[in-house]
């Protein structure tokens, strides 16, 4: 990290005295490095304040705590003097990392969005990667505590900063943009999620935007075009906008400056043209389905806000590395497997489904969906789990098995499409819950067939990759 005087660490965690330079935050006792900051911070599972001593044993110059929190002996004795007391420790993590982010030159990007903002973040680091230094964030840590971490790895040379931010609910994404201060907010898609705790897609719009009331000033947003939602978000906060898309057609949509077609989709690659402003480029990328070619588009958007050389960017898209769990593919012997298990919601579903038929097509295998309960969704949540049964139906499913209670609508919605075209074989299977369905869905599957894996997090459905993979091996 850029190291904060004593004096710039006090006034980040608003206290009178820093005994030292802190050139080093770590919130866990086991990875401390000699001269770290600890910050003890209370969760579900653990407590940090329980770790103070260890993490002075580890070399911790100093700790800081919740005032008042109860501490062992020996962290009072060791800690003589090195213990800051604040109201918030996780208030104090915000604080050092915008400290951090402040003495920066770096390009923060924010990244947010319903459906693919993770993919995005691979893209757009890969990308800003091929011109640039980067720091991103890792994994799913994507929320108060991991957007601090990420940008508290941000050092001197570091030229791009990938911040992607989640939400639970309204004011969660203002506060990560207070954090981070982007220079640039990317927002990938609005799609039907977390319903329950913002009512409408209205309502998730407005949420998802709060990414730009925490813009630094003069920052640019980046959204999808066509997104009415979106653009009447951009004008109610007064924010410029850069505006991407991907086309499945020839010509470039209205209002687009960034946009991008495959040229060419052989299997799993495809050669991906993208034009903006005054420059077009062309490149080989290892993956050609249709949402993670758009999340392409709107990485070199992002890029192209920051004010990045967009040809290198281009060119980079190529060397991408993707979080695990979001469309890893898995060719064991005649069976292709899309592990798209780390979650869902209807419009991610729908695009990986009509993926799924694309890929089964151009194998000539069968395509089978093993769909499991897209939670989250608010009183519609039935109706939603219709329409994407429907939906897998008309695309061309040919076996669809749908996990969970909520799922059992998804059946309902299969076999209502499935209904109307009698003249094509469909076939499905409900599974209340995986206890006793894994054996079933194994001895459902056939060679050759094109098997996609996808559900919310809550259902754990990387269980039935890996006894896929498993059965396979």
């Amino acid at each position: 990290m850029i190291p904060l005087t004593a004096q710039e660490a006090a006034a980040a965690l608003g206290v009178d005295r820093v005994p030292r330079a802190v050139t080093g935050v770590s919130i866990d006792s086991r990875t401390i490095r000699e001269g770290d900051l600890f910050v003890a911070l209370a969760g579900d599972r653990f407590d940090g304040h329980a770790f103070v001593a260890a993490a002075f044993a580890a070399g911790a110059s100093a700790a800081v705590v919740r005032r008042g929190a109860p501490l062992d002996d020996a962290s009072r004795r060791v800690a003589e003097g090195f213990v800051i007391e604040v109201d918030d420790t996780l208030a104090a993590l915000s604080g050092l990392a915008r400290a951090v982010r402040r003495q920066a030159r770096t390009r923060v990007i924010g990244i947010t969005g319903s459906v693919g903002k993770t993919s995005t973040k691979d893209l757009l680091r890969a990308a800003a990667s091929g011109v640039a230094s980067v720091v991103a964030t890792q994994a799913n840590e994507n929320n108060e505590i991991g957007v601090p971490l990420t940008l508290l790895k941000i050092e001197a040379e570091t030229g791009v900063a990938v911040v992607e931010m989640g939400m639970r609910g309204r004011g969660q994404i203002l506060s990560l943009a207070r954090t981070a201060e982007p220079d640039v907010g990317l927002i990938t898609r609005i799609a039907p999620v977390h319903l329950e705790l913002v009512g409408d897609l209205a309502g998730v719009a407005a949420s998802k935007s709060e990414l730009f009331r925490g813009l630094r000033p003069g920052g640019t947003a980046v959204i999808p075009a066509p997104e009415p939602l979106l653009e009447e978000q951009v004008e109610k906060i007064g924010v410029p906008a850069v505006r991407f898309a991907f086309c499945r057609e020839s010509s470039a949509p209205v209002e687009a400056e960034v946009w991008g077609r495959a040229l060419a989709v052989d299997g799993p690659q495809a050669r991906l043209e993208v034009v903006w402003p005054k420059g077009h480029a062309e490149v080989e990328v290892p993956y050609s389905a249709p949402y993670r070619l758009e999340n392409a588009i709107a990485a070199i958007a992002a890029c192209f806000a920051a004010g990045l050389p967009v040809p290198g960017c281009v060119a980079a898209l190529a060397a991408v590395r993707f979080t695990p769990l979001r469309g890893d593919e898995y060719v064991l012997g005649d069976l292709l497997l899309l592990d798209d298990s780390y979650n869902a919601n209807p419009a991610a579903v729908i695009v990986a489904v009509e993926d799924l038929v694309r890929r089964a097509r151009h194998s000539r295998g069968r395509p089978v969906a093993v769909l499991g309960d897209m939670l989250e969704l608010g009183p519609e949540a039935l109706e939603y789990h219709r329409s994407v049964g429907k939906r897998a139906a008309q695309a061309g499913v040919s076996l669809l098995i749908a996990v969970g209670p909520l799922s059992a609508a998804t059946i309902e919605g299969f076999e209502m499409a499935r209904s109307a075209r009698a003249d094509v074989e469909r076939a499905s299977l409900h599974l209340p819950d995986l206890d006793d369905g894994l054996e079933v869905i194994l001895s459902s599957l056939r060679t050759g067939d094109v098997v996609l894996v996808k559900g919310s997090r809550g259902m754990r459905l990387e269980r039935v990759v890996e006894a896929i993979r498993k059965s396979a091996a």
